[in-house]
């Protein structure tokens, strides 16, 4: 077994070899529906797929990557995108371009993708990156868990996923309806999932993951160090970054602390607006959340919040 310093250096090791990264994303803070169906969703996947195949880069003999872009992990929402990166600035801008052009096609509100670019200057930041990515799904839709988030490469991290069909597996006419329009020039090795081409064919979830010392640290970024994200979302402007049971748990540390009780129904009116400002500020949560979490009406949150509606 490694010692912690031994694994701390190999992270060190493996974040050499490639760069600069960045965190490639649009915004989802008052952005219509954009990918309405699973169809839709699937699709977005299938592009995706094409445009890491067209911008692939070259690993050399240390297995440093060269040229092109890799993609250390993505998530798909139903309003906006986020890439966690590596590559020069004008190869991640054309890689998106052509994402965007091959879904304007038959998804009219593709034209609202608009690229942001942050780089990422440290294993540290990196890491709080790939972990962000990873947890949005689960954050915004409490059916998923990390692990099981369809629409993007963040269950594939530390999981084992059974995958038996393969790309070549389908006729040139299957194809050209998943791809809407001329069959792509997809490896025959690609493996498929429900009509998509599985993220972990293209995507470099093994660099992702040698980014952590081992499974435990992952786990522990994924599911207990949340304050990191708040820096995230604040940085890239996002809406909520916690669950609504991880919101719930941080606000009853604050009441206890602050009005030394338990309970939510033990505080006035006046309390809970001014919870609601905190939750809003501190935790970039929607007016959505801040109702469920505090059991005020949609009404008086919107009253606070009025330019920023957000009821999900």
């Amino acid at each position: 077994m490694r010692t912690f310093s031994q694994a701390e250096r190999a992270c060190e090791a493996s974040f050499s070899k490639a760069g600069p990264y960045w965190h490639a994303y649009t915004s989802g803070k008052n952005t219509p529906i954009i990918f309405a169906t699973e169809a839709d969703l699937k699709f977005v996947m299938n592009v995706i797929a094409q445009a890491a195949i067209l911008f692939k880069p070259i690993c050399d003999a240390y297995g440093c990557h060269i040229g092109g872009l890799l993609i250390i992990t993505f998530e798909v929402m139903n309003n906006h995108l986020h890439f966690v990166v590596s590559g020069e600035e004008e190869i991640i801008r054309a890689f998106f371009d052509y994402i965007r052009k091959r879904l304007k096609r038959t998804i009219p509100n593709a034209n609202l993708l608009d690229l942001q670019l942050k780089p990422i200057e440290t294993l540290t930041a990196l890491r709080n990156q790939i972990v962000y990515t990873n947890r949005n799904g689960y954050v915004a839709f409490s059916d998923y868990t990390p692990f099981s988030y369809p629409w993007g490469s963040g269950r594939y991290y530390y999981n084992e996923i059974p995958l038996n069909t393969k790309s070549s597996d389908y006729s040139v006419t299957q194809m050209r309806d998943l791809f809407r329009g001329r069959a792509p020039e997809i490896p025959e090795n690609y493996l498929m999932i429900d009509d998509y081409v599985a993220p972990s064919s293209y995507c470099a979830i093994n660099f992702g993951m040698s980014m952590f010392r081992d499974a435990h640290h992952y786990f522990y970024s994924l599911t207990k160090n949340v304050e990191a994200y708040s820096g995230v979302s604040a940085d890239i402007d996002d809406d909520e970054f916690l669950t609504d049971a991880e919101l719930f748990g941080k606000v009853i540390a604050i009441i206890r602390e602050r009005y030394k009780t338990d309970s939510l129904n033990n505080l006035s009116k006046a309390q809970k607006i001014e919870l609601a400002k905190v939750l809003r500020y501190e935790f970039h949560s929607s007016n959505g959340q801040i109702r469920r979490t505090l059991g005020l009406t949609q009404y008086e949150v919107d009253s606070l919040f009025p330019l920023r509606v957000n009821s999900r």
